[in-house]
């Protein structure tokens, strides 16, 4: 029995070395094999947490050039909008500059604006009118040519100051040419873009740079490397540098990426990035460890995993484990940045999806222009679209804004009411042909003449409510009733009139679901293609100011047939809208100094006239009225007046026929003339000015407006009503009628006649009489013409009485 065991024990102890050592293979091969696996696994890890790393530093980079790019785009926009302005397209620079000095105090990101004539002589804000030129600019000659831009950093010949141009062209409003005019620009400081790129930072030591499109550095914190009024910027394509030109030809070239290279003797990362308006690069350097030392622990678990293979496959497990965990996080990191900027995106490109791309009001000209390729026609549809949309949402967003936040305040003034009726009515009816429907204005018989109200406040509330009623009208017609519902009688109290505004339309109605949401902010029903043209903003804000006006609105509407709005306000009546629409600031102005001015009004509308006659007479001239374009050119030839206003759309000849027979007319082609209208069109007014006007009135018409444009083309001087009292007046007036000659006592009683009545108009008509009949009575004349300009019954009726008893 101990043999054979003897040889089993044997056989063991041969076998163990074979068992040993395929366990040791096993082992061997194991730890080989979990080692090989380790270390690729180790490489996949590093590389793929580097790659993140570097992604995180690109996108501080990103950061800095999406922060300036809004910034530059705002700014574009802002260019752009005030180069559509009537007031810069003029090329006027002593009507421009008053003007773009107070936007500039308003918008306080540019140093000046400029307006540049096409041979590159300019005036701007900063300087006045230059005996410089820049017709090298580079920026000028792309603007001159028909392009938006931005230039590259420069040295203001003016200031002496490194600004930065933004530049469009000043489109011409003739339908025959699509050449630019001119060039606006607004300047900006270098200051924003350096605190910008300056801010950019990735752990210690790191630093940012921007290049222009030269290679010249715009920002570097190497003074030697940035421009100075003395000797421009060293390009970086040509330094020393071998590394630093490959990196500033990419970024010339409009690459973006992150590189690892030797800058300025030591190992740095350098992330760099294109900006799309303008043509420009940002980069940002960063030192090598402030990236890779993220990684110094996944390195000591790879020296550990080379020595123990145990720990090896533990610390894979954890690096593993570490990795899910922070790809886990990553994820949904990423997913929530995601979603926050998709949400956003989603909202904002809803409302603001290119109007950043350009605001041009000449859109429409350029639309009408049969010379304009299919290309070009879209382009610039977009860009009329964006302007007016952009327009929209901003003016309702802030309107909104205020009344929510309850600063938003009614501000009423007496204000002629028929005229005020017909401005909106004329506006409507504009927008009404131009879909080929009907609008009918039906104004009562009782409609009070002056009222109490916040003029601007109602207008918004009326033309929302047209305008939405002619948007969703296909065919048939849109009609506006005004119903005085309550007219109480004077009592020595303030009248106050109840009127009921109605809107009909006879367009695709609402549904009963709808009708709940209509007044909600941001809430737009319908068809699509009709919600893409507002903000759905419009309703809710109409709404709460008719609540804030003490009403409401109620609707009606049937799906097919058509809607109904609706809604009751009391306002108080204004006796003396005149007085108060001549009263500026604490002056009212009562007459001119100089002989007397014949102005023709000419205008289909006899609201509009009425206005335009009570206003002036007052003062002292001589109004005369036509209702037509044929009427008033019979009587121009035959007055020859001093100046002439004028409505565009008449029967039987309409404005611009007017204007050019008015030019083509030798004996009075001279003659001063206003063009007053409601157009919407732009087109059209600055066409009434090509065809001979002199300057554009905008109905409503405001009367500082009016009385600006009578004292700068007739050269005026304004006489004030002089704050005294009484007893100083009566003083004055008893001083002043010791030298004077006085007519006969019938005639100083019926002046005193029409004092008592407040005849005013016919007072002067007097004055004017006496004096043609007796030079002697001149002096009287004048002082009684001075003083019916003050509109003070008390004060004439004491001089006259004072004659009176001197006579007798």
């Amino acid at each position: 029995m101990i043999q054979p065991n003897s040889s089993l024990s044997a056989t063991n102890r041969e076998n163990h070395p074979l068992r040993n050592l395929l366990i040791r293979f096993i082992l061997g091969g194991t730890t080989l094999l979990v080692s090989i696996s380790a270390y690729f696994s180790y490489q996949a890890t590093r590389n793929l947490m580097l790659k993140d790393l570097r992604h995180s530093a690109f996108l501080e980079v990103q950061r800095g050039g999406d922060e300036i790019e809004e910034w530059l785009h705002l700014r574009q926009a802002e260019v752009q909008t005030l180069a559509n302005t009537l007031t810069v397209r003029s090329l006027n620079w002593s009507v421009a500059e008053p003007y773009l000095k107070l936007e500039v105090k308003r918008i306080n990101e540019f140093f000046f604006f400029q307006i540049v004539n096409p041979d590159g002589s300019f005036s701007n804000t900063k300087v006045g009118r230059s005996n410089k030129n820049i017709h090298d600019r580079d920026y000028f000659q792309k603007a001159i040519a028909g392009k938006s831009n931005i230039s590259d950093p420069f040295i203001s010949r003016s200031t002496g100051i490194p600004l930065i141009a933004i530049a469009t062209p000043i489109s011409s409003n003739s339908a025959s040419s699509s050449s630019p005019i001119g060039v606006f620009h607004g300047n900006v400081r270098v200051d924003h873009i350096a605190e910008v790129v300056n801010s950019l930072r990735y752990g210690t030591n790191s630093y940012a740079f921007a290049l222009n499109s030269q290679g010249q550095a715009i920002v570097h914190p190497n003074s030697a490397l940035m421009s100075t009024v003395e000797k421009p910027a060293p390009s970086l394509l040509k330094i020393g540098d071998r590394n630093l030109n490959a990196i500033a030809q990419r970024m010339v070239n409009k690459q973006q990426g992150i590189e690892l290279m030797e800058i300025d003797g030591t190992k740095q990362y350098v992330a760099y990035l294109p900006l799309q308006a303008a043509n420009w690069s940002v980069a940002l350097v960063i030192p090598r460890q402030n990236i890779e030392s993220r990684l110094q622990f996944l390195d000591l678990i790879a020296l550990i995993v080379g020595g123990l293979t145990l720990t090896m496959i533990t610390v894979l497990w954890q690096v593993q484990a570490f990795e899910q965990r922070e790809l886990k996080k990553s994820k949904a990191a990423a997913d929530t940045a995601n979603h926050a900027k998709s949400e956003f995106l989603a909202n904002m490109s809803h409302e603001l999806r290119t109007p950043l791309n350009g605001i041009l009001g000449c859109a429409q000209i350029l639309l009408r222009s049969p010379a304009l390729p299919k290309q070009e026609q879209y382009h610039v549809n977009i860009i009329e679209q964006c302007g007016s949309h952009l327009l929209t949402l901003i003016n309702d967003i802030l309107d909104l804004s205020k009344i929510e936040a309850k600063k938003l305040e009614l501000h009423p003034y007496d204000v002629h009411f028929p005229s005020f009726l017909q401005g909106i009515v004329e506006i409507c009816h504009i927008r009404a042909k131009q879909k080929g429907i009907s609008f009918i204005y039906k104004p009562p018989i009782n409609l009070p003449t002056g009222v109490y109200v916040d003029v601007k406040r109602l207008r918004q509330v009326l033309l929302n409510l047209l305008g939405n009623a002619i948007k969703f009208t296909d065919e048939g017609q849109v009609t506006f009733n005004i119903e005085v519902i309550d007219q109480p009688s004077n009592d020595g109290q303030i009248m106050k009139h109840r009127l009921r505004f109605n809107v009909e339309d006879t367009g695709i109605g609402i549904t009963p679901a709808e009708l709940s949401q209509i007044f909600l902010p941001f809430e737009q029903v319908g068809e699509k293609k009709r919600q893409a043209e507002g903000t759905g903003l419009g309703l809710a804000i109409t709404r709460q100011l008719v609540q804030m006006m003490g009403s409401d609105i109620h609707v009606q509407s049937q799906i097919g047939k058509g809607s109904s709005f609706s809604f009751e306000l009391e306002i108080p009546e204004a006796t003396d809208w005149v007085q108060s629409a001549m009263t500026a600031s604490e002056k009212q102005i009562i007459g001119f100094e100089g002989g007397p001015y014949t102005i023709l009004m000419v205008d289909d509308r006899w609201e509009n006239r009425t206005v335009i006659t009570n206003l002036l007479q007052p003062l002292g001239f001589n109004v005369v009225e036509a209702s037509n374009g044929k009427e008033g050119l019979e009587i121009a030839i035959a007055l020859k007046p001093n100046l002439i206003i004028t409505d565009l759309l008449m029967p039987e000849m309409d404005g611009f026929e007017l204007i050019k027979h008015l030019r083509h007319t030798s004996e009075i082609q001279d003659v001063l003339i206003i063009v007053s209208s409601a157009s919407v069109f732009e087109a059209d007014q600055n066409r009434s000015l090509q065809a001979g006007g002199n300057a554009f009135l905008s109905k409503p018409i405001q009367v500082d407006e009016l009385l600006h444009q009578l004292e700068q083309y007739l050269n005026l001087v304004w006489i004030y009503k002089q704050s005294q009292t009484d007893g100083e007046k009566a003083k004055e007036a008893t001083t002043a009628t010791t030298q004077l000659t006085s007519p006969s006592p019938q005639v100083l009683q019926e002046l005193t006649t029409l004092a008592s009545k407040g005849n005013f108009n016919a007072i002067l008509k007097w004055a004017d009489q006496l004096e043609e009949t007796d030079t002697n009575f001149a002096p009287f004349a004048n002082e009684l013409r001075q003083l019916a300009r003050q509109f003070d019954e008390d004060l004439i009726i004491k001089f006259l009485t004072k004659y009176a008893v001197e006579t007798v």
